[in-house]
This record gives C-alpha cells, sequence and structure tokens, in this order.
C-alpha cells in the first residue's frame, strides 16, 4: 500500500533481518495509535524452511485487543489488555508460497489505544 492510502485505525509493523546470523532472525516493532478494525500482519522471510520459531510481546494503553495467530496444533487467540500484557513465544508453519507467517489484530468492545510490541522470529 501506498503510505497516503494507509488506514490510520490499524496495526502496523517494521521489520529488519540480522544479517549474515544463523536462522535468519528477524525483529520487528509493531503500534498503532488507534486500532479501530480488524487487520492483519504478514512477516515475511527468505528462508525455505517450514517453520518458523516466534516470540511475541504486545501491551496496550486502552481498551482489548484480540489477537489471532497460528501455532503448530491449528488456530489460536488470547486478548491483551492494559491489566494482561502478552508474551508469548511459539512455532508457527509458514505459507508455503509466500515463506510468510500471519497476526490478526482486532479490537473487542470498541477502540483499542496505544498498541506497541515487538515481534521476534527465526526459521532455524
Amino acid at each position: 500500500m501506498l503510505s497516503g492510502c494507509t488506514p490510520k485505525d490499524i496495526a502496523l509493523a517494521s521489520c529488519h533481518d540480522e544479517l549474515l546470523a544463523v536462522g535468519d532472525p528477524w525483529s520487528c516493532t509493531v503500534e498503532a495509535a488507534v486500532v479501530g478494525r480488524p487487520s492483519s500482519l504478514h512477516f515475511d522471510t527468505q528462508s525455505r524452511n517450514r517453520v518458523a520459531k516466534v516470540k511475541l510481546a504486545l501491551q496496550v494503553a486502552k481498551g482489548t485487543l484480540r489477537l489471532g495467530y497460528r501455532d503448530l496444533t491449528g488456530d489460536r487467540q488470547a486478548s491483551v489488555t492494559p491489566a494482561t500484557p502478552m508474551a508469548l513465544d511459539f512455532e508457527t508453519r509458514m505459507h508455503p508460497d509466500r515463506r510468510s507467517f500471519t497476526l490478526s489484530f482486532e479490537p473487542a468492545d470498541g477502540k483499542v489505544e496505544g498498541l506497541s510490541g515487538t515481534v521476534k522470529y527465526s526459521t532455524p
């Protein structure tokens, strides 16, 4: 998407890879001033491995955020609130054609404010 066309009420990520590191590690920052509608983020890698190890930490300032993700056993959901920030480690299968995995973000009971966190992943 062009930056002028990106909605202002969804989660966004900026990522960088660690050059010449074993396992193709990536580090991403996830942020949103407001999450007002469901959205998804795709995390890509150039690795041919089919499984990624993911470590994420998320917090919100206001509201309840539903996080959707897929681990090796299937689809999962978790909630993030100001009182219950999330720290989660899991493994997920990469999409075979895109070499990526997806996290979904959905506000529960109104808008979520002040989303921040990190997603770190590698494909050992």
